[in-house]
């Protein structure tokens, strides 16, 4: 349980500090207002940003439940990747939205093993969920790198 309350907090931690990807509207619903159809980088980076923002702090506000509860842990960053889904798919800059959409597949990931790891400790793969884990290092340092 400790094992995987440091793993959860890592991966959780990581999403935290990832540059244009650190945020959340916390509603899962698409803006009301149409996307333009031609997004500068700016505008792309703000908008995933903006969309992101209150999910982390969902997710920071809640991280001594999370800690301690795995199902728990499972839930909310399966919640949190959800609308990384949906912000990414109101990106319509294409350099923004293909680093976003790694940044998104890699997380999907590294939350289905931290999954399978909640339910059933001894069976998880420990390289493939330190391999999850990098991978979303690694996407972050891109989505940082493309909205800096």
């Amino acid at each position: 349980m400790k094992k995987f309350a440091a793993l959860t907090t890592a991966a959780v931690t990581v999403v935290l500090l990832a540059g244009c990807a650190s945020g959340g509207t916390g509603t899962g619903e698409a803006s009301t207002t149409p996307t333009p159809k031609a997004q500068t980088k700016a505008e792309a980076c703000k908008t995933l940003e903006s969309d992101m923002k209150s999910v982390s702090s969902e997710l920071q506000s809640q991280m001594s439940q999370i800690q301690s509860d795995p199902t728990t842990a499972v839930a909310k960053l399966k919640e949190f990747d959800g609308k990384l889904k949906d912000a990414t798919a109101k990106v319509t800059n294409q350099d923004v939205h293909d680093t976003a959409s790694g940044f998104e597949q890699s997380f999907s990931n590294l939350v289905t093993q931290l999954d399978a790891y909640s339910k059933d400790p001894q069976s998880v793969d420990a390289t493939k969920l330190q391999d999850s884990i990098t991978d979303v290092q690694k996407s972050t340092q891109e989505m940082s790198k493309v909205c800096d």
